[in-house]
């Protein structure tokens, strides 16, 4: 972000003899300061029921946080703000609901259309955020290319084991042509898994796991038409595993797996591939800017056009 103050690191001369350190802290006091922001995350899509409305206020990484809108390193929802959605003349406030931290409204009191344009205002202590976004088209998914594989996974240690099946997946739509388009694909595997919970009582219980695109590759979920203008376009591979161990207490059955097609703006596309790209596990890595479309304040307000494929 902009206006977020970022780590500073200095690095001690070396001798030919010793160094105390390889790294020095810089005195968070000798660093310069911003001034708190509205930070403000929507999405918008013609599938969804449901409007909600993020509002939180940005914070120092550096030098603490001391901020009553801060708990345990988590920002805290603002509940007294004023939210407005506004469409061709037409506006809501969003009310705040306490269960979900949101501002929303069911989505048959403001509709979702494609091609249309929503501004958004939000108002709070002086300060005032604003941005707005468009709903692109949606495009269809043409094919699910569907496979299945042994896994090579071993346990020696576990005569009972079973190495799992994998199955793949592969997302196929048409790109629309004459346009720049940014894709996101996803999905999920609906099943249920079974538990024995006494001698000869089992309980069935539903679970829901992620697919996830492109290997161990964070961004391999996101595509644009670059080279392939009005062409057809192929998805990453997105796999699962079922583990299933022979007379064992534990086994998964698959009911059914949903796949997703996003059509979005460039405004969703790059802000979500900045966060996917984003190693906070690598004190190396190098900070990055994450990009907004919020006007004085921070976050992203965008739009999508879902499409779905099941599988059963």
């Amino acid at each position: 972000m902009k206006n977020t103050i970022l780590a500073l690191l200095a690095i001690c001369s070396i001798s030919l003899f010793s160094c105390e350190t390889l790294v020095n802290d810089v005195d968070p006091d000798r660093l310069p300061r911003s001034d708190s922001k509205l930070v403000v995350h929507g999405y918008l899509s013609p599938q969804d029921t449901t409007i909600s409305i993020n509002v939180y206020y940005s914070s120092q990484l550096i030098g603490g946080n001391n901020s009553p809108y801060w708990l345990n390193g988590s920002p805290i929802s603002l509940n007294d703000a004023v939210v407005t959605l506004s469409n061709q003349g037409n506006s809501v406030t969003l009310p705040f609901e306490s269960k979900t931290g949101t501002y929303s409204i069911k989505a048959t009191t403001m509709p979702i259309l494609e091609g249309q344009t929503y501004e958004l205002k939000v108002e709070r202590g002086g300060q005032t955020a604003e941005a707005q976004c468009t709903v692109p088209k949606a495009v269809a998914i043409q094919e699910i290319k569907q496979d299945s594989v042994d896994s090579k996974m071993m346990d020696p240690s576990n005569p009972n084991y079973v190495p799992p099946k994998e199955y793949l997946y592969r997302i196929v739509w048409l790109d629309i042509a004459g346009q720049e388009n940014y894709y996101r694909v996803g999905g999920y595997v609906f099943q249920n898994q079974t538990v024995q919970t006494s001698p000869n009582v089992f309980t069935v219980i539903p679970s829901i796991q992620d697919l996830s695109f492109g290997e161990n590759n964070r961004l391999g979920a996101f595509s644009t038409d670059a080279s392939t203008d009005g062409k057809e376009m192929v998805s990453n591979t997105a796999r699962t595993r079922l583990y299933n161990y022979p007379g064992s207490m534990l086994v998964f059955k698959v009911k059914y797996v949903e796949l997703t097609l996003l059509n979005c703006e460039k405004t969703y596309y790059d802000y979500h591939r900045a966060v996917q790209a984003f190693d906070r596990d690598n004190p190396f890595a190098e900070p990055s800017l994450i990009p907004s479309n919020i006007k004085n304040g921070l976050g992203c307000f965008a739009a999508f056009n879902r499409s779905s494929f099941v599988l059963k």
